[in-house]
């Protein structure tokens, strides 16, 4: 199942999300389980990985990360604390995941921490595989490049699953989309696609250009 609290986001068929460019991060080193740490902000794919946005704060609800605060204009990955930030593992292929409090390299750290995804040019609709899922729940927080929130999605029953996500009306404004997790097995997420050529919408009135450079 699948909410959005402000339905400013809405969910799509994978298969009808393009996918151009496409994030599968076997450009990174991994390994078997517990894979590789990584410390700061990754890079893969021609996009930028890390615990949170710049702005942000990093708490705990037991093994799993809990994010408070709005990200800072402009929107910024944010790398946790060494051991405590991001993980590349062999599962059937390489899958980055956020390590959660309790640090790695132990097994109830993988899957647990937060992922903050940042993309240099604003996406109208994107998809990924969220992985690992026992029937838990997460939920993906959407933002501009100023920083500004646009809409929370809560994923439930999650398993191996493709899942896309698009702007209702359309504007490509996704820059960034911070995943938090409570499944008891934590998760990964593989298969990113967006498109690295989509362009800004042409403003519309000599108003909503003056309001882009105040």
């Amino acid at each position: 199942m699948i909410q959005s609290s402000e339905g400013l986001v809405v969910m799509v068929n994978p298969s009808s999300v393009p996918c151009p460019q496409l994030v599968d991060f076997t450009d990174l080193a991994g390994g078997a389980t517990p894979g590789t740490n990584y410390d700061g902000v990754v890079v893969s794919g021609g996009l930028l990985f890390a615990e949170r946005f710049v702005g942000q704060t990093v708490g705990f609800s037991a093994e799993f990360d809990v994010i408070s605060g709005s990200p800072s204009n402009p929107l910024m990955p944010q790398v946790g604390a060494p051991g405590q930030n991001l993980d590349v593992f062999d599962y059937a292929g390489n899958v980055l995941d956020g390590l959660g409090n309790i640090g790695y390299p132990d097994i109830d750290a993988i899957g647990e921490g937060s992922i903050s995804i940042y993309f240099p040019i604003p996406q109208s609709r994107v998809k990924l595989d969220l992985v690992g899922g026992n029937n838990g729940s997460a939920t993906l927080s959407f933002y501009r490049a100023d920083g500004s929130h646009i809409d929370d999605v809560l994923v439930s029953g999650l398993a191996d699953l493709p899942y896309g996500f698009a702007m209702f009306d359309g504007s490509p404004s996704i820059s960034g989309i911070l995943i938090q997790n409570t499944d008891p097995s934590g998760i990964g997420i593989d298969n990113i696609c967006f498109d690295a050529g989509a362009t800004k919408t042409r403003v519309a009135s000599w108003g909503g250009l003056k309001e882009i450079y105040r």
